[in-house]
């Protein structure tokens, strides 16, 4: 998978987990169902998340896991320095 799509997949993820975790909390006073059912999504989107971003968000040339920096300023890899939107060698 492409640099670029594994960023896009992670800020997806990352935005479904927040969505969840903010109709919990706004369903809370409501339907306590609601919010459980909301929260526990929030969190199996949290662990997908990590498990997804250990897997994929890593440099095409060294492997090296890239960090928590999902920015569009990441471009060079901080292990060696390879450009991330090139292709291995």
């Amino acid at each position: 998978m492409k640099f670029k799509q594994a960023r896009q997949v992670m800020l997806g993820l990352l935005g479904a987990m927040a969505v969840s975790l903010l109709l919990g909390a706004l369903l809370a006073s409501s339907s306590a169902a609601a919010s459980l059912f909301f929260a526990v999504i929030g969190v199996i989107l949290f662990f997908a998340f990590m498990a997804y971003s250990f897997s994929h968000w890593r440099c095409p040339h060294c492997d090296e896991f890239l960090g928590w920096n999902l920015g569009k300023g990441i471009q060079l890899c901080p292990y060696c320095y390879g450009r991330l939107d090139a292709k291995k060698h």
